[in-house]
């Protein structure tokens, strides 16, 4: 009888001392390679878990259940079921990134477009989809395959109309560039559609 109260103790505590780990990894959309990820964190009831062993990009959570996912890295968040021991995700990453020019040129704020062109400081962005420069009609996915990005673009900058959307498929961004690539407005929006800031 001691015998078997010791059994079910011990697998009773045992069971519960059990770590449950999380990792998520990141498909390179342009190589297919697979990387783990170090730029996300786990939510649940308002508590947040951040990875615990940078070595291997693990969390390590205290109950199985639904968590919120959120990778940073990719701006995606994703509600996912931990129910094992050890749990993983993998995620798709943009194959459209954005890059800002810097620069170490100094002006004043009255400098003119035309001077802020001369200089190389205008336009400051420039796209690319995995190793070449955006050209003609580009789209950008989410991993749940949804609309990320969708533009126009001419030698890697942004001609007319640029949408960025939400995860959900919502517009979240509209921003209109000149024949220069050159940012003119930008128009916000909240999920609910409404707009945000212009």
């Amino acid at each position: 009888m001691k015998l078997t109260i010791f059994i079910l103790l011990f697998s009773t505590i045992s069971g519960f001392s059990q770590e449950i780990k999380f990792n998520l990894f990141l498909k390179d959309s342009c190589s297919n390679k697979v990387e783990s990820s170090f730029n996300y964190y786990l939510e649940k009831n308002g508590t947040e878990y951040h990875i615990t062993d940078f070595e291997n990009g693990t969390i390590i959570l205290p109950t199985k259940g639904e968590y919120e996912l959120i990778a940073t890295e990719i701006g995606e968040t994703h509600k996912i079921a931990i129910d094992k021991l050890i749990n993983s995700d993998t995620l798709i990453k943009p194959r459209i990134d954005e890059y800002i020019k810097m620069t170490n040129v100094s002006f004043t704020k009255n400098t003119s477009k035309e001077g802020l062109k001369k200089l190389g400081i205008i336009p400051n962005n420039k796209f690319m989809n995995c190793d070449k420069v955006c050209d003609g009609t580009e789209t950008d996915y989410y991993s749940n395959g949804n609309i990320r990005l969708k533009a126009e673009f001419e030698n890697g900058l942004a001609i007319g109309e640029l949408k960025r959307y939400y995860q959900s498929g919502k517009i979240k961004e509209i921003s209109i560039y000149d024949k220069d690539g050159i940012l003119i407005k930008k128009t916000l929006f909240n999920e609910n559609g409404e707009i945000k800031k212009e």
